[in-house]
């Protein structure tokens, strides 16, 4: 089933550069455009978007985070969108089954990750398996459902029965069926890989059917696993801190390479010529950029490659999932206020950042009818000191058509009701 891997290391984060090259150092505006375009987000390529070219975002960025949220599209769908434009997200869903070269695991959150990265988890996954808790407590349940795996093939939870008693809470993760939670523990111990999702039901078969090659053998030695960690990072981010390197792979709140262990490897691709030292204006830590970048940066300095693209990010997107890197190069404090009442929201349910030309210049609050083939968008804010114009709404027009393309929707309509002079300039741009 698992055929060998395409989707390898990026380019960016293979380039070999003289060692002990000397420190850089960039403008706030600099750094800005060099992540930018290290995510995949200064322009797009044209013609039609293939499996290639989801490869090849995903070779960029190397991680896809997922999430329940549906109000628009899934956010890794959404996360590929908006670098490669309108596309069929059965063509996303296909790299991980049947080609089998995406997997999920704890990557950053749960994410899908390329399936070459799979030995780079192996130690979390012992890790989990020792540690005190719930799987070691229940180990008759995981005994059992891994048995019925073994025996039967691949499973779902919905193929368990919820045991006999008072129905669950709403809010209860695991619906009252702990074999749905030893579904989870035996994923995240590695025994199971998630095999196919189905909407967003997963069915799950024995990681040694699916990855018999990588499942035999010990773990990589650790600082091997924080270099191979810290530089995929450092490629996605283009420029990185260590603190926003440990934070690009973690499960949930604990970070595959902490922040410090991070910094010597960060050391060790300067070494290798893979990095160079950095400093950037307004930030006070110390920072690495990638040295594939140089070639951009120069670019940049001399008017030239400037970002181009207008689009929308999912408030899960790699750009903007580290809230506190955020910040620091855009300005932009962003957080998600699904989970907060709404009477209390500032922006509105699922914002999605506007992007254009390299710059956070909004938010929006979109909602699809999908019956009817609406897009609305019930709230559209500026940051503050952003003008309105009527070119800053076209581009925001034309990040909505391109959204609602690839949504599928007929209309976008705009609601009034914050920042009435640009919705209204907007809605008379699309």
């Amino acid at each position: 089933l698992m055929t060998r891997p395409r989707i390898g290391p990026s380019s960016t984060i293979a380039a070999i550069a003289p060692p002990g090259s000397a420190e850089v150092s960039l403008t706030l505006d600099e750094a800005r455009q060099v992540a930018v375009a290290a995510h995949g987000l200064g322009r797009r390529q044209r013609g039609p978007v293939t499996k290639d070219r989801i490869r090849e975002v995903i070779a960029r960025i190397g991680c896809l985070q997922l999430d329940t949220i549906n109000v628009i599209s899934r956010s890794h769908e959404t996360v590929v969108w908006s670098r490669v434009g309108p596309y069929d997200p059965r063509l996303l869903a296909e790299l991980h089954d049947p080609d089998g070269e995406l997997m999920e695991y704890w990557a950053h959150a749960a994410a899908l990750v390329p399936t070459w990265m799979f030995p780079l988890f192996r130690r979390t996954m012992e890790d989990y398996g020792a540690r005190p808790g719930w799987q070691h407590d229940h180990a008759g349940v995981l005994d059992r459902v891994l048995g019925r795996v073994r025996e039967g093939g691949p499973v779902r939870s919905a193929d368990f029965d919820r045991e006999a008693g008072p129905r669950p809470d709403a809010w209860d993760w695991w619906g009252g069926k702990p074999d749905r939670r030893a579904l989870d523990a035996l994923w995240t111990r590695g025994d199971l890989m998630v095999l196919k999702r189905e909407g967003f039901q997963r069915t799950y078969e024995l990681t040694e059917r699916l990855l018999p090659e990588r499942w035999a053998g010990p773990p990589p030695p650790l600082a091997e696993q924080h270099l191979a960690f810290t530089r995929i990072a450092l490629g996605a981010l283009g420029i990185a801190t260590a603190r926003w390197s440990a934070d690009y792979f973690r499960t949930g709140g604990r970070a595959h390479v902490p922040a410090k262990d991070a910094a010597i490897a960060l050391e060790t691709l300067v070494e290798e010529g893979i990095a160079l030292r950095a400093q950037v204006e307004g930030i006070a830590e110390p920072a690495w950029l990638a040295t594939v970048q140089v070639a951009h940066l120069d670019a940049l300095r001399a008017g030239r490659d400037r970002p181009t693209l207008a689009t929308l990010l999912s408030p899960f997107d790699n750009l903007v999932w580290f809230r506190p890197r955020t910040l620091a190069l855009f300005g932009f404090h962003y957080r998600l206020e699904s989970y907060t009442p709404a009477e209390k929201r500032q922006y509105g349910y699922y914002t999605l950042p506007i992007l254009v030309r390299g710059r956070l210049v909004g938010r929006l609050d979109p909602s699809l009818d999908r019956k009817a083939g609406i897009l609305t968008i019930r709230a559209l804010h500026l940051e503050p000191g952003v003008r309105p114009s009527a070119v800053l709404a076209v581009a925001i027009a034309g990040a909505l058509r391109d959204l609602a393309t690839f949504l599928g929707a007929r209309e976008v309509a705009i609601l009034p009701d914050s920042s009435p002079e640009m919705a209204a300039a907007v809605a008379a741009a699309l």
